[in-house]
């Protein structure tokens, strides 16, 4: 799964803007959100479903924009 993270400079923390199954799809989604308002930032994140000792679940960055 790839998640795709929305920051604005007014956001406290990025929020989660969508989940896809495929990067290309999130990729296009993330592009297309940063073409509607040029001060946002994305971060597309990987996930496999693993947890660490936390409970939280382990993401690898793919691509920031």
């Amino acid at each position: 799964m790839f998640q795709v993270y929305i920051d604005k400079p007014s956001y406290f923390e990025p929020d989660m803007a969508a989940e896809f199954k495929d990067l290309k799809s999130a990729e296009e989604f993330a592009e297309k959100q940063k073409a509607e308002d040029s001060e946002i930032s994305y971060t597309i994140e990987e996930t496999n479903g693993c947890v660490n000792s936390y409970g939280e679940q382990i993401t690898t960055v793919v691509k920031r924009g």
